[in-house]
């Protein structure tokens, strides 16, 4: 593939493929009015996006001035990309073609306590089986994404922080993953991964927040179609928002964190401690397990269990609260395997809390929603920001 020139900027880029993908297939006119780019600079950027064998024409249609305007489309099957989502207790592993669709998925190990040379290795043979799952040669695959948690330097591809062992802290993950696929390896925040893959599978370019809960909980904003990333890339750490100033220190520091108060780890620790509820959990599961039996249990009718499950969505709700004031966001979406079941029940208190709560929600409404898939919304994220990176970088290749 031949290297970007500087003429049309890398955004630019980013922009054009997500409508052309979006609409299926587009004159280069029609593009260049819903985006406000002059014809000239349109021009330039389609004709790029087909010297990287990322689109190419597919039709015509007739025009008013006599001559057919040439419609281009997303060349889906021509490059894929990998997208791994991964904390301490779960693992999603996805083949994405261009045009987004989801060709070949894998459900990984959890890393467990595991040291990170352990963790890698079974990544790369994750990778290994998910292109022969999909039938894709490696020399098709623009890069794999990673989606974990943070604090992280997602340029380096280094997480800062010792969890879920200090082991973990300064691994050079993306390096070493790369090293073990011979592919290259870029690495996001899961919440924020969450976004973009939300936008991959609704088409969503609007702004939005996702309310991202798996192992913990944290959150993304996608601001006018693209990531909100703060000064280091870790801003919107919803879990250490403080929801009781007098409540038990967190490991951050603050007091009354969300994450321990709400997250899976509360409500495990909350069940082991109700001899009623104790039962309910697995011997040796981790909290992402438990809060999903626990869901369970309060569908199949367990008080008890309602009642963890309510409280942990009334916390999550006065967080979101914040967070919607702040940002004056209309939309919220929910994503991550721990709403795997509970999806619609945490949906429903957001809702109702927001409706009554949000400072103006006498000027417009907050809907609330699921993402279109709460498992693999990361994981899907993860393999459309290589295709961004790739889009939004002068020196890729």
């Amino acid at each position: 593939m031949r290297s970007f020139g500087a003429a049309t900027r890398m955004p630019t880029l980013a922009v054009v493929l997500s409508l052309i993908r979006e609409r299926g297939a587009v004159s280069r006119v029609e593009l260049a009015g819903a985006t406000g780019f002059t014809q000239a600079t349109m021009t330039r950027a389609v004709r790029k996006l087909e010297d990287l064998d990322l689109v190419h024409e597919v039709g015509t249609v007739p025009s008013n001035q006599g001559k057919p305007r040439r419609l281009v489309g997303i060349k889906a099957d021509a490059r894929y990309m990998i997208g791994l989502q991964f904390d301490a207790y779960s693992g999603t592993g996805v083949v994405v073609d261009l045009a987004g669709g989801v060709v070949a998925q894998r459900d990984l190990i959890a890393p467990g306590l595991r040291p990170p040379e352990t963790v890698i290795a079974e990544l790369a043979e994750a990778v290994r089986l998910l292109l022969k799952d999909a039938a894709v040669p490696r020399d098709r695959v623009l890069g794999v994404g990673l989606a974990t948690y943070g604090p992280q330097d997602r340029k380096a591809g280094v997480l800062l922080t010792p969890q879920p062992t200090p082991d973990w802290q300064g691994h050079p993950l993306a390096v070493s993953l790369s090293k073990a696929t011979g592919i290259p390896v870029a690495v996001e925040n899961d919440a924020t991964a969450a976004g973009i893959g939300i936008q991959t599978l609704s088409g969503a370019a609007s702004s939005f927040v996702v309310v991202y809960m798996c192992g913990g909980i944290g959150a993304g904003l996608i601001l006018d179609g693209q990531p909100y990333r703060g000064v280091t890339s870790n801003g919107l750490e919803l879990g250490h928002i403080s929801v009781d100033a007098l409540g038990p220190q967190c490991t951050c520091g603050n007091r009354g964190c969300l994450d321990t108060a709400a997250g899976p780890t509360a409500v495990m620790e909350q069940a082991l401690a109700d001899p009623l509820l104790a039962g309910r959990i697995e011997s040796g599961a981790g909290p992402l397990a438990a809060i999903l039996s626990i869901g369970r249990a309060a569908l199949d009718g367990d008080a008890a269990a309602a009642d963890l499950i309510d409280a942990s969505a009334q916390k999550l709700a006065i967080a979101t609260v914040t967070l919607v004031n702040l940002f004056d966001i209309g939309r919220v979406v929910l994503a991550g395997r721990a709403f795997a079941d509970l999806g619609p029940t945490y949906r429903d208190t957001l809702q109702a809390i927001l409706d009554q709560a949000v400072f103006m929600r006498h000027v417009h409404a907050t809907r609330v929603e699921l993402a279109p898939d709460v498992t693999q919304a990361a994981a899907i994220g993860a393999a459309t920001v290589v295709l961004r990176n790739l889009l939004e970088s002068p020196d890729a290749p």
